[in-house]
């Protein structure tokens, strides 16, 4: 005679197999990838996601938590390209950010961190247009935003959070920039369209418009979710060990 208990206990097995499968395969908020620039090219959050350059990167010492950072002389010929998809349709929830130095904003605009194909895609940047004189900004889908007076020979943090979980033409962004000693945000409703670059997402200037960055860049990071102002708060004054899900290695 048969026993069908192991029939029953097998299907059971393979079904909570699935169960804990597409529960992981779904992953909650955590950290993209984090390129500190000390002297490497190399991912830091622990996923393989390795940038490459156009050219021979140039690294310098004095980032503001210690080590190296990556600099960008203006002309173009060395800008880097992380392996990543950061559009709303892969990633509708992201929070991408770094510490920044312009050592020109002469000729804005200057595209520091972006995918824009030409539609104000997500970027952080130094505009003129949000007002008459160039300011930190982020791109945010129809338009720029921008407060902060953009100053030279200074480190600074840049951070936006972009939501679009309920479509990527209606969501809403949040704008980060710190002196150093004042934290000034921005905060309001976004539309993006469905086009950006997604083969890539690059460091050092827009992968299709504006002038190349003239300046430094430290410790940027891509996260998938909406960090909130306190963890904002936690990174601006500890660096980039407070990014949630970063580990040391």
């Amino acid at each position: 005679m048969r026993k069908p208990g192991f029939r029953y206990a097998a299907t059971a097995i393979a079904f909570v197999g699935l169960f804990l499968f597409s529960i992981g395969s779904a992953r909650a908020d955590h950290l993209i990838a984090l390129y500190p620039f000390n002297g490497t090219l190399h991912d830091a959050s622990g996923n393989g996601r390795t940038a490459h350059d156009s050219g021979t990167p140039t690294y310098v010492a004095g980032a503001p938590f210690g080590g190296k950072a990556i600099s960008f002389d203006g002309s173009g010929h060395a800008i880097v390209t992380a392996p990543l998809n950061i559009s709303p349709a892969a990633l509708p929830q992201l929070t991408m950010g770094a510490w920044v130095y312009a050592n020109s904003v002469a000729t804005p605009q200057y595209g520091i961190i972006s995918n824009d194909d030409g539609s104000f895609d997500r970027s952080l940047t130094i505009d003129s247009r949000p007002a008459p004189k160039p300011v930190w900004s982020a791109f945010v889908g129809g338009s720029v935003v921008g407060k902060v007076p953009a100053a030279t020979d200074k480190w600074i943090f840049l951070a936006a959070s972009f939501d679009q979980s309920s479509g990527p033409s209606s969501g809403s962004y949040t704008f980060y920039v710190n002196d150093g000693s004042t934290t000034t945000t921005l905060s309001g409703a976004d539309s993006f369209d469905s086009n950006s670059v997604t083969s890539g997402a690059t460091i050092g200037r827009n992968p299709n418009f504006d002038q190349p960055f003239n300046g430094m860049v430290a410790d940027a990071f891509f996260y998938a979710g909406i960090l909130t102002r306190e963890q904002i708060a936690k990174i601006i004054a500890r660096g980039p060990s407070a990014i949630p899900g970063y580990k040391a290695r």
